[in-house]
């Protein structure tokens, strides 16, 4: 198995976000239930309620108001269907949207149109939001480098979904799916009073490596990186489990020297390497050409333009 594939095999989950999914679909309805309980309250819509007086069967359409990727429409059909909305379908996750291009259309009583309209469109705006802003940075390094997102999210699964469908990668999903030694981790250690927190670490984890997708560990030092490297070398033999270090806010710098320092020592092989920390589409193309296999970025989660979407009743 290549460093690809491998990376693929620690960091691509998002296959595993969808509707065929019974985890994912569970997830799925609790979220729109509070999504929508929130909305709507005890009172109801109590705006129509008052206006409409005669709740005719209507048609609507979503449209595009801006260029992008669409995410999102998986749920926000089954949203609609589960507010006895029909839908005809004209876009598929992935899709590049121009502006004034008709994304759904869709089949109901104009107060449930009105009533989910608020909480479809979130869905589709923040998950285009997302979804556009992964497809441009990859643009940006021209694909020479796999981006993923951080556990800095809003919507959990759906903001990795989101960053899935713009071609990233959705790293791990939740604590219980893989290992990651965090630097809180390794001074919980030294409080303890353990001489050499990134061996034992990495020595512990591995007892539990049948529970883990992968074990990756956080450094901030070329040293610490070297150790960790070692370490690896030594647990894994035959095993197969991918094995990765985070240079945690290490400047470009640090990073060439330190990738360039685990190839001499024959140690870059045994080991994938992710960035993260203060990265964006700014200054991303500084780390693109480092040695590293992947960049983390919270910033494709928290700071992405939701994607200008409207709901129109004709």
């Amino acid at each position: 198995m290549n460093r690809k594939q491998l990376l693929l095999k620690a960091f691509q989950r998002g296959h595993l976000l969808t509707l065929k999914n019974p985890l994912y679909k569970s997830w799925i309805e609790k979220f729109i239930v509070d999504e929508t309980k929130g909305d709507i309250g005890t009172k109801g819509d109590i705006t129509s309620n008052a206006v409409i007086k005669k709740d005719k069967t209507i048609k609507a359409i979503v449209k595009a108001r801006e260029k992008g990727i669409i995410a999102g429409l998986e749920e926000t059909v089954f949203l609609y269907k589960k507010n006895k909305i029909k839908v005809k379908q004209l876009k598929k996750d992935g899709d590049i949207i121009r502006r004034e291009d008709f994304i759904l259309e869709l089949y109901g009583k104009e107060k449930d149109l009105l009533k989910i309209e608020r909480s479809a469109l979130d869905l589709l705006q923040r998950m285009s939001g997302i979804a556009t802003l992964t497809d441009n940075t990859l643009r940006l390094i021209e694909n020479r480098i796999a981006i993923a997102p951080t556990r800095k999210t809003q919507w959990r699964y759906l903001d990795k979904k989101a960053v899935y469908v713009g071609k990233g990668l959705t790293h791990r999903l939740a604590l219980w799916e893989s290992i990651l030694i965090k630097d809180n981790h390794l001074k919980a250690l030294k409080r303890a009073g353990v001489k050499d927190p990134v061996k034992t670490s990495l020595e512990r984890a591995w007892q539990h490596k049948q529970k883990a997708n992968f074990i990756e560990i956080e450094v901030t030092t070329t040293e610490q990186a070297i150790k960790a490297a070692s370490v690896f070398k030594e647990l894994k033999k035959n095993n197969k489990i991918p094995c990765l270090i985070m240079l945690d806010n290490m400047p470009q710098k640090q990073i060439i020297k330190t990738t360039k320092k685990l190839k001499r020592l024959n140690l870059y092989n045994q080991v994938l390497i992710e960035a993260s920390g203060r990265i964006t589409p700014l200054n991303i193309k500084n780390y693109s050409n480092t040695g590293i296999d992947v960049i983390s970025m919270g910033y494709l989660t928290h700071s992405s333009h939701a994607l200008d979407i409207k709901q129109y009743i004709l």
